[in-house]
């Protein structure tokens, strides 16, 4: 038994390089991408081409997308964030009409999402291990292969929000200010496909105004580069509307009704998009609200949603109901009341699954764990050694880690704001969730190790202990 115990403890001592090692990173990238590549491929130009559903907001992506090839943007184009639009019309110039490219080009950004889920793991804990299982868990979730088959912003933004997360890391980490400009264009990119990121730039700048060295060096460059995307997309939206605005103007809408107890409301002044609604509010409220400005007026719906709240102030507390719902705790509901797109019918089970398990299985794990770890550097600083299975990092490594764990919840954080000021759907998280699942997979990692460590010193302690022999007298007989 003794000689076992040595030679395991051997082989760890020898695995433990190889798993730690970066120079299988490359091919693990590849081989998830490849992976993630396949069941994506089969939904998106197969099973469910995005031709097939084509409606609401889609048919609005759409039609923004041929328009942007074929016409100058008007003041109601500004209802929708750009970028989308315009990776459609790209797509419409090399393919006019072709939907099928659309849903193609969808797979191949999945499967580059998931890939860079596994490179950007890697980092939180240096193990190959949970590097393949992060990369593989996003290759495999089947909310990210389901909008990989509509013509929404979902696929596009989660593939920029994970090469922004891998660049900016990758910057930090190296101390150059040029990959922080390239991390900065990436993320005003995914501002224009989706704005709601916005939510996340007071990090960036937090982290320019107080960093160190070429920490700070890097959040200037990205938030330059970021403001840089986004200035001449906000100049011409302001230019359209004759009034300062940003990037699209669909945000007054969308507090008011994250703050109304309306079902939908509608604009008495007409336009181009007359009327709106969320899911939340179509599946918790009757009443159709009809305000007398344009959609296009967002500080008229902000001012009637925060008038909404003075009002009503236990509207506050409603919206962590909001909050819940966006992350998968709602209620079961018919289609097509699903707090994801509906699509096909047949994948209604899978989706409400995935829905409910979002929490206990991927978020619970990481917030443990993220406080196991504070609660362990803590103690560590206090002169312990860590507790919780946690163990004390050193070196460039613990940097990389600490810093990917500071970029990873800094966005989702974001994303929490966003589910309770605007819209609380799945939706909204869903293309976050790739961050979410490396820091679970670093989380469920970090217990395996735990579990496995106690195991092995309760075998040890039983082998290597020197027990007495006892002799125990037999009974005399009566």
């Amino acid at each position: 038994m003794r000689r076992l115990i040595a030679w395991l403890d051997g082989a760890r001592a020898r695995a433990a390089p190889a798993l730690r090692s970066p120079r299988a990173l490359p091919a693990l990238g590849a081989l998830v991408g490849l992976v993630a590549l396949v069941p994506r491929w089969g939904f998106a130009v197969e099973e469910h081409p995005p031709r097939l559903y084509v409606f609401g907001d889609m048919a609005l992506y759409l039609e923004r997308g041929v328009a942007l090839a074929q016409r100058a943007r008007t003041a109601w184009d500004t209802f929708t964030p750009p970028g989308y639009p315009a990776l459609l019309a790209l797509l419409h110039a090399a393919a006019p009409g072709d939907l099928a490219l659309v849903g193609a080009c969808q797979a191949a950004l999945g499967a580059l999402t998931a890939a860079l889920t596994a490179l950007f793991a890697y980092r939180l804990d240096r193990s190959l291990g949970v590097a393949a299982l992060a990369g593989l868990a996003t290759a495999l979730y089947f909310p990210l292969v389901f909008y990989a088959g509509f013509v929404l912003t979902e696929t596009t933004f989660a593939f920029l929000l994970l090469l922004f997360a891998w660049l900016e890391l990758r910057a930090l980490e190296r101390g150059r200010a040029a990959l922080g400009l390239a991390a900065g264009g990436v993320l005003g990119l995914a501002v224009l496909v989706r704005p709601s990121l916005l939510a996340f730039l007071p990090w960036v700048a937090f982290r320019a105004a107080t960093g160190a060295g070429p920490d700070r060096r890097v959040a200037r460059a990205t938030l330059l580069a970021c403001a840089l995307v986004i200035a001449p997309v906000s100049a011409h939206t302001s230019w359209l509307l004759g009034r300062p605005a940003l990037v699209a103007t669909n945000g007054g809408v969308n507090f008011y009704l994250a703050h109304s107890a309306c079902r939908s409301v509608r604009s008495a002044a007409g336009g181009e998009v007359v009327e709106v609604s969320t899911h939340y509010n179509r599946t918790h409220f009757e009443r159709r609200c009809e305000l007398p400005r344009p959609f296009l007026d967002e500080g008229a719906y902000y001012r009637a949603g925060l008038a909404e709240i003075a009002e009503h102030p236990g509207r506050l507390l409603r919206a962590w109901t909001g909050v819940a719902e966006g992350l998968g705790l709602a209620p079961r509901r018919a289609w097509p009341n699903q707090p994801f797109w509906p699509g096909s019918v047949e994948h209604e089970a899978v989706l409400d699954a995935s829905s409910r398990l979002f929490v206990p299985v991927v978020l619970l794990p990481a917030v443990v764990h993220a406080i196991a770890r504070a609660w362990g550097a803590r103690r560590g600083r206090g002169g312990g050694s860590g507790e919780g299975g946690v163990a004390r990092e050193e070196g460039p490594g613990a940097d990389a880690g600490a810093r990917a764990r500071g970029i990873a919840w800094a966005i989702l954080a974001s994303v929490g704001v966003v589910l309770y000021l605007y819209n609380g759907n799945p939706r909204v998280r869903v293309s976050s969730d790739p961050l979410a699942l490396a820091l679970a997979a670093s989380a469920w990692a970090a217990a395996a190790r735990r579990l496995g460590a106690r195991f092995r010193a309760g075998v040890r302690s039983w082998a290597l202990t020197d027990r007495p022999l006892r002799i125990v007298p037999r009974d005399p007989p009566h």
